[in-house]
Parts: C-alpha cells; structure tokens; sequence
C-alpha cells in the first residue's frame, strides 16, 4: 500500500537522520492545537478563522507524523483512515469537530512517552491558565460576575466563558498531576490539593466540581487500598461499572418525569442536567451520524438569555451531537482502555479515566483535548505507570 511504501522508504529515512522528528512534529501539533481550542473557551477576543487555520495546521502535522513514522500495518492504516472520516461526517452534521480533532491526535500519539505528554499538557494548561486569570485581573479581558437565583454570592469565571468551565479546568488539571505523580503525593501536595479545591469553590461556586476535587483528594490517600483492589478485580467486572454508569446516566436523562418526586430531587441537585438532557431525547433523539442540536447556553457575553438550553453531560451531549457510531468509537476508546490500564497494572491512569468518565456526567468536555487528556493515552508508551507486584 502507498502509505506504508511511505512509512517503511521515506519515513524510515528521515528518521534515521533526524531520530527526534516525530516527538517534535507530535508535541508542536499537540501544542498548537490545544492552545487553539483552549482560547476558545476564554473571553480573549481571537478571530476564529484564525483558531480554524491553526487547528489545521496541526491536525496537518499530526497526519505527517503518522504517514511518515508510525509503523502499523496497513489494515490499521484503513481503519484510522475510515474512523477519521466517519468523525468528520459527525462533525460536519453538529457543527461541533473536538471529537474530530480529537482522533488526530489519538493516533498520532502512539510510541510517544505519555510521562512526557503530562508533563508537557500540565506546564501548558498552567500557563495558559496563569496568563488568562492575570488578564482577566488586570483587566485586560472581561471575566463574567454571575449569580445564582436566591442566592448573594457571584460567581466568577476569571477569563473563562463561564465559572463552571474554570472550575471543570481546573480539575482536569488536577487528575493530570495526580496521574503523572501516580497518586502517590507528600503532605504539601495533599494540602495544595484542598487549598485548590477550596478556592476554586469560593471563585466559582461550583459544587459539583468541588466534591470531584475532594474525592481526587481521597482517592489519593487511599490509592494503596485502590491499587489493591484494582490488582484483584477483573477489568471486565470494571468495565461492567462503567458500562452501567454510562447506561444508567442516559436512562436518568432520557427517563426524567418531572411528575416523579425523586427524579425531580435528583435534577435539582444535578442544577437541572436531567429536564435538560430529557429535553434533548425529547426534541432530538440520537442519529446516526449526528445532528445539530441548537443551544443557548450562559457562556461567554451576551444579552440576557430568556430560553436556556444547555446539554452540560458529555454522556448525553456527545451521543445527541455526535450520533450513534461516534458514540461506539468514544465507548470503544474507554473500555479498551479501562481493560487495557487494568491488564498492565497502569493503576493511575486507570483511576484518572474512571475520574474523566465520572466527570462526564457533569460537564460537557469529554472530547475536548484542552480538558481530558487521557485518551492520548490509547496508543502511546505507558511503562512508566505500571505497578510492580512489590508495590501493589
């Protein structure tokens, strides 16, 4: 096949002579893509056909490091090839293409060392984070100041289009320190955990993010009995959980009755995620190559929003937006990986995607590269994360 005539003349050459080109051509696309769609879930003012030929240009890099120096049989050239296009068609028909993108990257990430793609995803997100909240600061961009109803407190969403988008960041950021340190933290850590989770809700007044931190916290201080259990347990018994957590979700949502006490109990402590998702089944319904689903959400500036409509859970957004085959892709890439974390012993990047999973009840970020970075883990070198027997 061309591709691999590509791979095994062209791509073999080049790598001869210049070894650290397809790290390089992986981290600058990873890099420009995720600041791209980072700062469009900021209030910096960037024209958006500029985002547009930025994220083309990496996503262009993360194709050439594929051609040229992945090593995978032609079969899985094919495949790659067919998933991609099949994403661009979800794409193309919600108008939303981070699940798109997203695949580049998956892809373009095999043999690369995860350790370093932590590394490099948290010095990025920091800094990107540190520049957005001083300008908001300074003002040099707005920052949204909202209230809830009978409520005083304002919520703040220091650069970001909306609190809970900083709080749902910053989280994020929080699982990929705890997975590279591998869960294992000192007593400083432990407290610069709280002290974060703390803030980040007296900021945002984000409750729900809060109890993840916290339980983040917990997770870290119980990750021996963690890894134990994990050593003991089938991956296929976790893949069940995690399966029956993502059925019972569609089923709150596609199931609410706001005639029933305890659905309606359940929806106000989830701030209306079940009448909202029920809404989108209602008017909407899963496709199978997705489908626009029109929102009007309270992010970023605007006039006052008189019709609110906001599917915040990725386990309902992406399979209403997305459709049905992009769906099996996205379920595919977390019980393969639940299966595979677990059968290496990868222990701490098994807790953090039962973490984003968890997560994806709540908020709408699954496919977003800027915010869940545990997919790039699919196909790159994970070695650093086994567990030996001694420590487990």
């Amino acid at each position: 096949m061309f591709l691999t005539y590509i791979t095994d003349n062209f791509g073999k050459k080049i790598e001869q002579r210049f070894p650290k080109l397809p790290s390089i051509l992986f981290f600058l696309s990873f890099s420009i893509y995720t600041i791209s769609q980072y700062l469009g879930g900021t209030l910096f003012k960037i024209n958006g056909q500029f985002i547009f030929h930025l994220m083309t240009l990496a996503t262009l890099l993360a194709i050439l490091k594929i051609i040229l120096f992945d090593k995978i049989s032609n079969i899985y050239k094919l495949l790659t090839i067919t998933i991609i296009l099949l994403l661009y068609a979800a794409g193309k028909n919600s108008y939303d293409f981070n699940l798109y993108y997203y695949a580049f990257f998956i892809f373009s990430a095999r043999d690369i060392d995860f350790k370093l793609i932590l590394r490099w995803f948290i010095a990025l997100l920091v800094s990107l984070i540190s520049i957005t909240v001083l300008s908001a600061v300074l003002h040099l961009i707005p920052t949204l100041a909202i209230g809830r109803t009978n409520s005083s407190v304002l919520r703040l969403s220091l650069g970001s289009i909306y609190p809970s988008d900083f709080a749902a960041r910053i989280f994020h950021l929080m699982v990929a320190y705890a997975t590279l340190r591998k869960f294992n933290f000192n007593l400083a850590e432990i407290i610069s955990f709280l002290a974060i989770s703390v803030t980040t809700f007296v900021i945002t007044d984000t409750k729900l993010d809060l109890i993840l931190m916290l339980c983040l916290v917990i997770s870290v201080v119980a990750f021996p009995t963690i890894k134990a259990v994990f050593s003991k347990v089938s991956p296929y018994i976790i893949n069940l959980f995690v399966t029956l957590f993502i059925i019972f979700n569609l089923g709150l949502a596609y199931f609410y009755s706001s005639a029933n006490p305890i659905f309606r109990k359940l929806d106000s402590l989830l701030t209306g995620r079940l009448s909202l998702g029920h809404i989108g089944f209602k008017d909407y319904n899963a496709t199978l190559y997705g489908q626009f689903v029109y929102q009007n959400g309270w992010g970023g500036l605007h006039g006052a929003i008189t019709n609110y409509f906001y599917i915040d859970s990725s386990l309902v957004r992406t399979l209403l937006m997305q459709g049905i085959i992009a769906y099996i892709f996205i379920l595919w890439l977390i019980l393969r990986n639940v299966r595979k974390f677990s059968t290496n012993r990868q222990y701490s990047l098994l807790l953090a995607l039962l973490f984003i999973v968890l997560s994806s009840a709540i908020d709408q970020h699954l496919i977003e590269l800027s915010f869940n970075f545990i997919f790039l883990a699919s196909f790159t070198n994970n070695n650093y994360f086994i567990e030996h027997k001694e420590q487990i």
